[in-house]
């Protein structure tokens, strides 16, 4: 019962904060939101996704409603706000913005049916057939209406997905609850990954698969090789892959799991034939998916593979450009990249990350120790570790694939990572512990909870970089004024001053309830 109080007073804090990102971010500003609102808007007036054969996917209210808010992008995909953070939109003195009465009545056109440009995404349409419906039901709504509401079902996903977080920490650490705590905190409050979930798009519900796969691998090495266990990895595998077709990495992890597992169960062979089975059959199902074809991955990879060019553009670039850009936009790049924080907040960051590495670096010893790796729990984080190592290496594969071929980058952001994003935060807790264990253990809970108070500072930061970047914080009429504009006539003016003094209590009241009870009674 306490658990369960804890975890509900996590849940609505985040999805409090969550709402007043929706709300302070400015429609068609969170990565892509425009196309795969636009895939939404289509689904609903034609019935089915958009193909291939679509000349015209985009519906004429989203195309005059971009160009009205400036963020209509040419053919290099830039708008006026990308790369310039200098650049404003032109705010009226009221709440309700130069523009919003035009873009409002569009809802009262055939401008919703009428197809005039093409910009949609092209997704596996199981994230949109729930936004369809909330589309539907607020149809005769504006658009700032209707893509609140999309955005919210966005946030509930996110919200699963740090509660996955979360039982996956139960897993690592199953008699330490503050471990799995501050872990859902990690994920939960990162500012980057909190503007990515806010928004109309897909990404939330393939973080929330993805971070389900690694649940449910995790699980069969904990728990063992069963039916259940492999029910569960078979739904996440498939919903994922349908999700985001991307995530065909799972097959190699799926390999790695079964071979973790087989070596843990090598003495009972049930377990181990069934692991092999196991093994065998996503291997021939790889085969299948692969047979021939002009866009067979062998056949790609046998055409294009040039390791002399892949090791110099590893070199000369993705190391680089991981170091000096992915990983400051990790943490938070917003305005059309155009914002981020100041380098005394990166130089933080990067000091604590720099810290929680070498914490994980001391404990190499015990990590190679034979009856280390023995534990269960032990073995699954090999699993995990591994999984992000994948999943690294396939992405920046596929950036170096792309520019071989076509002469294209991928352009690789740090949102891209998301969906290793807990794996990440467990690598960051682990060191962090480490740290405290070997200097001051007396304070491992304090200091775990300074560490995840340290992450809530930042989402503050992120709401304030948000807020200066889009409005005038002058004054708190002005800042009211513009952050109404172009919003929901139930987020406006006098109910967006309530949102924001209870988002401030709930804050204090979570950091007050966090410090001031322990989340359980450690055993170490």
């Amino acid at each position: 019962m306490k658990k369960h109080r804890y975890l509900l007073t996590l849940f609505i804090t985040i999805f409090v904060i969550g709402v007043v990102w929706i709300v302070l971010v400015p429609i068609f500003h969170t990565p892509d939101e425009q196309s795969h609102f636009g895939q939404v808007a289509f689904m609903v007036e034609k019935r089915r996704a958009p193909n291939s054969l679509d000349t015209y996917d985009l519906s004429e209210e989203i195309y005059i409603s971009e160009k009205l808010l400036d963020t209509d992008r040419d053919k290099l995909g830039n708008n006026k706000f990308t790369f310039h953070p200098q650049y404003r939109l032109e705010y009226s003195e009221g709440i309700i913005g130069k523009y919003e009465a035009n873009i409002s009545d569009l809802a009262k056109t055939d401008a919703k049916k009428t197809f005039v440009h093409s910009e949609s995404t092209r997704y596996p349409v199981l994230y949109y057939i729930p936004a369809t419906i909330i589309y539907k039901f607020f149809y005769n709504q504006d658009i700032f209406t209707r893509i609140f509401f999309i955005r919210i079902w966005s946030l509930l996903l996110f919200l699963g997905t740090v509660y996955s977080t979360y039982k996956l920490g139960e897993h690592i650490r199953p008699k330490e609850k503050l471990f799995s705590y501050i872990l859902a905190i990690l994920v939960g409050f990162q500012p980057m990954m909190m503007f990515v979930n806010i928004g109309v798009s897909s990404d939330s519900l393939g973080n929330l698969l993805f971070t389900l796969f690694l649940l449910s691998g995790v699980r069969i090495i904990t728990q063992g090789v069963s039916p259940k266990n492999i029910a569960f990895l078979v739904m996440a595998t498939i919903l994922s892959i349908y999700t985001k077709p991307q995530f065909i990495i799972v097959l190699p992890i799926i390999f790695l799991l079964f071979l973790i597992s087989g070596f843990q169960q090598i003495k009972n062979k049930k377990y181990f034939i069934l692991s092999a089975f196991g093994i065998l059959t996503f291997i021939l199902f790889i085969l299948y998916q692969l047979r021939g074809g002009p866009s067979s991955i062998i056949i790609v990879f046998q055409n294009k593979l040039n390791l002399t060019n892949l090791a110099k553009f590893t070199f000369t670039y993705t190391l680089p450009h991981t170091i000096k850009e992915v990983m400051p936009w990790y943490w938070g790049i917003y305005d059309w990249l155009g914002i981020t924080y100041s380098r005394s907040v990166h130089r933080i960051i990067n000091r604590i990350v720099l810290l929680s590495l070498i914490g994980c670096l001391l404990s190499i010893k015990s990590i190679l120790s034979y009856n280390f790796w023995r534990k269960k729990e032990n073995q699954a984080l090999l699993f995990l570790f591994t999984s992000a190592f994948l999943f690294f290496i396939a992405i920046s594969f596929y950036d170096w694939l792309s520019w071989y071929s076509s002469g294209f980058q991928l352009g690789v952001q740090g949102r891209y990572f998301f969906p290793v994003i807990s794996i990440h935060m467990i690598i960051l807790l682990l060191g962090w512990e480490k740290l405290l264990l070997l200097f001051i253990p007396r304070l491992r809970s304090f200091g775990l909870k300074i560490l995840g108070t340290s992450m809530i500072l930042l989402n503050l930061i992120g709401v304030w970089t948000i807020s200066k970047t889009y409005y005038d914080l002058s004054s708190l009429f002005k800042f009211i004024s513009q952050a109404s504009q172009y919003k929901p006539w139930f987020t406006k003016g006098i109910f967006l001053t309530y949102l924001l003094v209870i988002s401030v209590i709930v804050y204090i009241y979570f950091l007050f309830r966090l410090f001031k009870e322990k989340i359980m009674k450690e055993k170490r």
